[in-house]
């Protein structure tokens, strides 16, 4: 899980959980339902309206005609964009997570912008049928000047860091271009509608863009309400600074969240400087009421809440999200947990019963002893379910965790792999894993970077 909510990227026949802090995981769907899914919003989206632009406008010079794909094509990947960002709970099912989602999100926002870019360089001169002479001006000139807006803001939601420096754009530069890219589209919206354009607003394509611009007006209006409506309020009852990761426990002033072993929440604080919502794993055992976060202070955020979160604040939490939950019982499993990626596996293995028909090696790797989180809690799962296994990998004693070393604590062969941690970890085992003959069956992880 990210630990300062930094974090998301995700492959459908996989899921994977790769953060710099708090660590997050969730379980796979199949490819083929998200493969499904994607192609069933790119038609909706995407390709239906270009069709039903070509059936009104089809008979333009190519370059034009061009221009106006270009322009529509950028419209509904906004759109497509803004319904993602409100994160339909049935979407993240079908994609297989909320990491998939925004994976998604973060690429048609990429698309939007080389094509309102391409729009932008194509002189659009139509004899249309728009609105009135004096609103289609408007309109054209309103396109004009968000033009460059947009694009500041679209390059800001896209880049974490500025490339050849070493200046990371900050998180609230990043969160605030997504709360402007609302109006802007508002302003699409007033653009598409108004301008003139070769058919009159009683075309099938007119009306597509206008409900579509409506649909995503509203998913983003929800998107700026639901921190509201949908958060929990807690209390932080404890704050334990552990030499790898400051371990906080609140309890509810109300409902409850409701999360399952191995999901994620997004957190903030009623304090200066953690007001911003970031996502961390939930560590503690599914069911209570309390609840538990492990994180590990590697960003400004995370950093912050070591050093200022005190008992009796108050947290707000919304969750929870993601589907690292584990395989059905009675598979082949290798859990892999480097360093603070251990949360989701804390809370999956005080979830495990002791008549499960588990097979389970967790792998558990740390640079040192004292690095450690939640190793009682491991030891007693261990001890109380027959199927499950705890092995500590301690790095400065038995060197860097590498395919050969797993091989040997717990076999992957033919198993279900679930990795929560470094992305380099990941990608290392993986290749020595192949190249050694030992490939899992399936692979399992979240990576979560948000921006």
């Amino acid at each position: 899980m990210p630990a300062d909510g930094s974090g998301l990227n995700g492959i459908y026949s996989v899921s994977f959980r790769s953060l710099p802090g708090g660590a997050l995981c969730s379980c796979s769907t199949s490819l083929r339902g998200a493969e499904l899914t994607l192609t069933a919003l790119l038609t909706v989206f995407f390709f239906a309206p270009l069709y039903f632009l070509f059936d009104a406008a089809g008979h333009l010079q190519p370059a034009v005609f061009g221009g106006l794909c270009a322009g529509v094509g950028a419209y509904c990947l906004m759109s497509m964009n803004l319904v993602l960002a409100a994160r339909p709970r049935v979407l993240e099912r079908w994609l297989g997570g909320l990491d998939k989602l925004y994976w998604v999100h973060k690429w048609t926002g990429a698309g939007a912008l080389v094509l309102i870019f391409l729009h932008e360089q194509i002189d659009l001169e139509v004899k249309g049928q728009g609105a009135t002479s004096g609103l289609s001006e408007l309109a054209a000139e309103a396109g004009e000047l968000v033009f460059y807006p947009l694009l500041v803001l679209g390059l800001l939601s896209l880049f974490k860091r500025i490339p050849r420096l070493s200046f990371e754009i900050p998180y609230a530069w990043w969160r605030l271009s997504h709360r402007f890219m609302g109006a802007i589209f508002a302003v699409g919206v007033f653009h598409q509608f108004f301008v003139k354009l070769p058919f009159d607003n009683s075309t099938m394509i007119s009306a597509y863009l206008t409900w579509m611009g409506i649909a995503a007006l509203a998913a983003f209006a929800w998107t700026q309400a639901a921190p509201f409506l949908q958060r929990r309020a807690y209390k932080v009852t404890s704050v334990d600074r552990k030499p790898s990761a400051t371990v906080i426990r609140l309890a509810p002033q109300g409902r409850p969240l409701k999360q399952a072993a191995g999901q994620f929440a997004l957190i903030s604080f009623a304090r200066k400087g953690l007001t911003e919502a970031h996502p961390f794993t939930v560590s503690s055992q599914a069911g209570s009421d309390e609840i538990e976060f492990s994180i590990k202070p590697l960003g400004d955020f995370t950093r912050r809440l070591r050093d200022t979160a005190r008992p009796g604040d108050t947290a707000y939490l919304q969750g929870g999200f993601g589907r690292f939950s584990g395989a059905k019982s009675g598979k082949r499993q290798v859990w892999l947990a480097g360093g603070i990626g251990i949360t989701p596996f804390l809370a999956l293995a005080g979830s495990l019963k002791a008549d499960d028909n588990t097979d389970i090696d967790l792998v558990y790797c740390v640079r040192n002893r004292s690095e450690a989180i939640g190793l009682d809690r491991l030891e007693a799962a261990a001890t109380r379910v027959p199927g499950f296994r705890l092995h500590l990998h301690v790095s400065s004693e038995e060197g860097r965790m590498d395919a050969e070393k797993l091989a040997a604590k717990a076999d992957p062969a033919g198993a279900g792999l679930w990795f929560c941690g470094p992305v380099q970890l990941r990608k290392s085992i993986l290749k020595g894993l192949s190249a050694i003959g030992k490939s899992p069956n399936s692979v399992h992880f979240e990576r979560f970077e948000f921006r």
